[in-house]
């Protein structure tokens, strides 16, 4: 059960969270195993197996690195299997394919942030992704000024599960971690906040992840973030 404490500060998770996860992440697969592997079919279908994601059905698997891990570690996976090509060449190739991609919030953000804002909430975001990349998309719906703290995986603050990240939010908007939220669409999100310790957490239904998948580590699993607000107002946590 959910603590009853009110509620001064929410991290939201960012791809399948704020973005639909499948329009740009299921892109850039395939564009990046193209560009790794452009003549050999059946070395792209081992890294996209490695990545966890089905070439054929272009779906992500049950535990995919690309929905729960951190960048550098599908970048590590990928260049297990590529001899000859080292981590930077990879992480190279990954960071080209990022440009481009289709990107799709599932609410308007800004409006969502700020009236989180309104209601005395500090919003966070913590991604498995990397820091600018967070940055650049935010700012391209224009709600990168409505953030009160971004990070990724590369930011020093570690990768979820782990709690670092929210750590860090809390020590940067002086929220308690005890009356945080962590939203997200995978189990890697809520389990960070399960090792946080945070006063609530939500899981989302707009990434790979189905609602048995989320339930026996959130409080509360929501179809989408336009929930959230009235969801905390209903339960009278703000």
């Amino acid at each position: 059960m959910f603590s009853s404490r009110k509620i001064s500060g929410v991290v939201f998770d960012k791809d399948g969270t704020l973005f639909g996860f499948q329009e740009v992440w299921g892109s850039w697969c395939e564009t990046v195993l193209t560009e790794l592997a452009p003549d050999n079919l059946d070395l792209r279908l081992s890294l996209a197996d490695a990545a966890g994601y089905n070439l054929m059905t272009k779906a992500f698997k049950p535990g995919s690195l690309v929905v729960n891990a951190s960048a550098d570690e599908t970048t590590q996976a990928w260049t297990d299997l590529l001899p000859g090509r080292s981590f930077a060449d990879v992480e190279a190739a990954g960071l080209r394919c990022l440009a481009d991609l289709p990107l799709t919030p599932i609410v308007d953000l800004r409006q969502l942030f700020a009236a989180l804002g309104s209601a005395g909430l500090k919003v966070g975001v913590a991604t498995n992704d990397y820091e600018s990349v967070a940055r650049n998309q935010l700012r391209e719906v224009g709600a990168e000024d409505c953030v009160d703290f971004i990070c990724g995986f590369d930011s020093g603050f570690g990768s979820k599960p782990g709690s670092g990240m929210i750590d860090a939010f809390c020590k940067q908007t002086g929220c308690k971690v005890e009356d945080v939220a962590m939203i997200g669409d995978s189990t890697h999100d809520l389990l960070a906040g399960v090792a946080a310790g945070v006063a609530l957490k939500v899981g989302v239904l707009t990434g790979p992840a189905a609602a048995e998948d989320l339930s026996d580590y959130s409080d509360v699993v929501l179809d989408d973030i336009s929930q959230l607000l009235p969801w905390l107002q209903n339960k009278s946590l703000l």
